[in-house]
């Protein structure tokens, strides 16, 4: 899975009593594909490719043997997203360049983008 570093981080404020509120923000953005129609034409109704993107943080739980379990994205939005069908016509084969689209998309900017075999919290 592609995992990416981005900036700004994200950020949700929850309201934790009547008069508090704490922010948090997830600094790493990971992409799944929710609906993607292949050969759909602009302009039908199947010009809406749904992507699912999540923001987080990486985090590792300790195995009991002390060593790092594999990494998780702790999850902290969950936000879905459409691009028409001449939106991602540059994705292609490569799944980093994905990444690239949606993080324009957003207005952020991917500072790095790494490989990682990891699972996820909710």
């Amino acid at each position: 899975m592609i995992v990416a570093k981005i900036s700004p981080a994200a950020t949700k404020i929850i309201q934790t009593s009547p008069f508090e509120q704490t922010t948090l923000s997830g600094e790493y953005m990971i992409v799944s594909v929710a609906k993607y129609v292949i050969g759909s034409l602009e302009g039908t109704h199947n010009d809406a490719n749904i992507f699912e993107v999540k923001f987080g943080n990486i985090k590792y739980e300790q195995n009991p043997d002390g060593t790092q379990s594999r990494p998780m994205l702790d999850t902290i939005i969950t936000h879905r997203l459409k691009m028409t069908t001449p939106e991602v016509e540059g994705w292609g084969h490569d799944d980093s360049a994905l990444i690239d689209l949606i993080a324009a998309k957003l207005n952020l900017s991917v500072l790095e983008k790494n490989t990682m075999d990891m699972s996820f919290t909710i």
